[in-house]
């Protein structure tokens, strides 16, 4: 029972990872860690491709030609009739991440426009401008419309001569740009992307028909992996003819103060220029280097099959095993998510898998510390009890009287709270126990009496008032009834005086039982006694043997039970020393309450009790149960030798008087009459 019980819990481990697991999923938390491991693992730098090659306006070329605010547009000119002054070693796109607006009619820019138009292999950039508004829905709630604008493009001579393409960048909450825009519609216009269009340009439109508008890239360099010439270097002919056949030429900003530079997944730690960016999207386009994002359905399936899997094996193992598991999905799921990346650049999510292994690991770690804890208390507990019984054993075996008192009481405290626990679930009492206080009393009842250890034999046994001294008394007096028959033949007393006083002590001897028993005596009985008490033996030679000794005439007299003064208080103290020996014992948070109980078995709710003469204020409601069961059993228990066991309606009827006199409890007696007496 206990092993399915830990089976149940250790699959609710399972469950619990997986809801766990399926909420972030679907969620996407925590998303910003997600997306860092997403980054590192699947965006890694790739071989560039050598016919994409990119033209900068850099520091060198500022150097050259000037500040880029005060160039005349020929340079453009002259660029691109450097380029294609062959059209054998021509590049296949030139591709301008220069937004060539607004114009002044010079002579550069008139140039610019003539040689646009005398080549087929350019490519412009444009840039959208959005605007909001607010729009109904057929249902009649409002919502925020956004929409493109305007597009900003070259001025009119050169945009109707060449494609074009608008560089707006798509940032993602963390800032960085890891989509694309393929081609995207508003109303009834459609717009390229720049690095669609240029690729577009390169490779034709059905070799892109597969991408989505919107496309997620995996970038192929870091910053500066792209070959770059400075634009002064290609005007001043440093670059030798044909190096761009057949190439896709990006020219643009390559100097920080131009201030057209990104985030990017590859290069956290820096930024990567525009034309780099849109040299990496080219790339992708062209190489299929797209990003997909696996079905949400795929994902929950793979997450549920590896954490069923490695749940069900940390439950076979113990905690180094499942450390092992743990350590084993952490490092082969990102392998495995890689291995799917390669094969179709569908990428899984890294850290939601590891999360639910790490969640069950946990779950199974703090199930097995309860298990231990549980363990090692049930193990104190059975000692605790072995024990109790040990003690029990010792102490009764010491004696063939009262051997079963202990565990009589004990299981009827037992008794006593399940009939509790049974009226509570009925709604006939509010009072309810439970398994902690029911160990508690069991184990108190067990040790109530473990201070006897400390009380003679002679006085926990004493069948009846004399006790070991009757022996001495009935020598003394057969020895007085000898002598006074030899005094009776020698002559010293008359045979009428003699035979009066042996008499005498013949009667004593036949009704000594009844004076020894622990009984109060009757008055006759006391001046019988007394009466006897005052004679005294003399012998020839003047010797006084007394009857009855003060002690034993003492003994005789006791109101109550076996026990004189001095042996009762004797008797009394093993609660004390009850109460000195489980004080030097470790019980615990689980068995506290222990060691009060049974050493307040013997204390009563009118403060009348010993040995501290506490009162109910005091007393505990298992204490006040202990206390009953403790008196009813001494009551009705048949191996007693210096009483006779009591008849269950009387052991009540006892009980009931000291109730009456508050001494314990009515209430509880109540239940008790319901148990053993109804």
């Amino acid at each position: 029972m206990k092993n399915r019980f830990s089976s149940y819990i250790k699959l609710s481990g399972i469950i619990f990872s997986l809801i766990v697991t399926f909420v972030m999923i679907v969620m996407n938390i925590p998303e910003e860690i997600e997306i860092i491991a997403e980054d590192t693992l699947y965006q890694k730098a790739k071989v560039i491709p050598s016919d994409v090659k990119i033209i900068a306006i850099d520091e060198i070329t500022l150097k050259d030609l000037g500040p880029y605010n005060e160039w005349d547009r020929g340079f453009f000119a002259d660029l691109i009739e450097t380029l294609n002054s062959d059209e054998n070693t021509a590049p296949k796109v030139i591709g301008f991440d220069v937004i060539f607006s607004g114009t002044n009619n010079s002579s550069g820019e008139k140039r610019l426009s003539e040689a646009i138009k005398n080549s087929d292999n350019i490519v412009l950039a444009s840039k959208l401008e959005t605007d909001s508004r607010i729009m109904k829905s057929e249902n009649g709630e409002y919502f925020i419309d956004y929409y493109i604008s305007e597009e900003v493009t070259a001025y009119d001579e050169i945009s109707s001569s060449a494609d074009s393409g608008f560089t707006n960048a798509i940032l993602d909450d963390d800032g960085y740009v890891r989509r694309y825009y393929t081609v995207i519609s508003s109303g009834d216009k459609s717009y390229k992307g720049f690095s669609y269009a240029v690729a577009e340009k390169a490779f034709g439109k059905d070799a892109l028909s597969h991408l989505a508008p919107i496309v997620e890239i995996g970038y192929s360099g870091n910053p500066g992996d792209y070959e770059i010439i400075p634009m002064s270097k290609v005007l001043d002919g440093s670059v030798p003819s044909g190096y761009f056949k057949d190439c896709i030429v990006l020219v643009g900003a390559y100097e920080e103060g131009m201030r057209d530079s990104y985030r990017v997944p590859i290069f956290r730690s820096g930024e990567m220029y525009g034309v780099e960016c849109q040299a990496n999207a080219i790339t992708a386009f062209s190489e299929n280097l797209i990003i997909k994002k696996s079905p949400l359905w795929a994902e929950l399936v793979i997450a549920i099959a590896v954490l069923i899997l490695s749940g069900y094996v940390m439950m076979k193992k113990k905690t180094k095993g499942s450390v092992v598991v743990l350590f084993g999905v952490v490092i082969l799921y990102p392998l495995l998510s890689l291995a799917v990346f390669e094969i179709l650049s569908v990428k899984l999510s890294l850290i939601y898998v590891p999360i639910g292994a790490g969640i069950q690991f946990l779950t199974f770690l703090l199930i097995r510390y309860i298990e231990l804890q549980k363990k090692r208390a049930d193990e104190m507990q059975k000692m605790l009890f072995s024990m109790a019984d040990s003690m029990a054993e010792a102490i009764e075996g010491r004696t063939p009287y009262n051997a079963n008192h202990t565990k009589n009481v004990a299981k009827r405290c037992m008794e006593m709270l399940d009939y509790i626990n049974k009226m509570h679930k009925e709604k006939r009492t509010e009072m309810h126990f439970s398994k902690k206080d029911k160990n508690q009393l069991y184990l108190a009842a067990m040790l109530h009496d473990i201070g006897k250890m400390d009380v003679p034999v002679e006085v926990m046994d004493k069948p009846t008032k004399l006790g070991a001294i009757e022996e001495k008394l009935l020598s003394r007096l057969e020895i007085i009834s000898l002598k006074i028959r030899n005094d009776i033949l020698s002559g010293r007393v008359t045979k009428e005086e003699g035979e009066e006083k042996i008499s005498h002590i013949e009667e004593f001897i036949s009704n000594l039982d009844e004076y020894n028993c622990g009984r109060p005596l009757k008055e006759d009985e006391l001046e019988f006694i007394d009466e006897f008490s005052s004679m005294v033996y003399v012998s020839e030679n003047g010797e006084e043997i007394p009857y009855l000794t003060e002690e034993e005439t003492n003994d005789l007299h006791i109101e109550a039970g076996t026990l004189s003064e001095e042996e009762r208080k004797i008797m009394q103290g093993h609660v004390l020393y009850t109460d000195k020996i489980l004080g030097h014992m470790h019980f615990g948070e689980d068995f506290s309450d222990v060691r009060a109980m049974a050493s307040n078995h013997h204390e009563l709710l009118n403060s009348k009790g010993y040995p501290k003469g506490i009162g109910e204020e005091n007393l505990d409601v298992m204490t006040r149960i202990l206390t009953i069961m403790d008196i009813y059993d001494s009551l009705i228990a048949d191996d007693r030798p210096y009483k006779k066991a009591k008849p269950n309606d009387i052991a009540f009827k006892i009980l009931d008087d000291e109730a009456k006199a508050g001494k314990i409890d009515s209430e509880l007696l109540k239940i008790a009459k319901e148990i053993w007496l109804d």
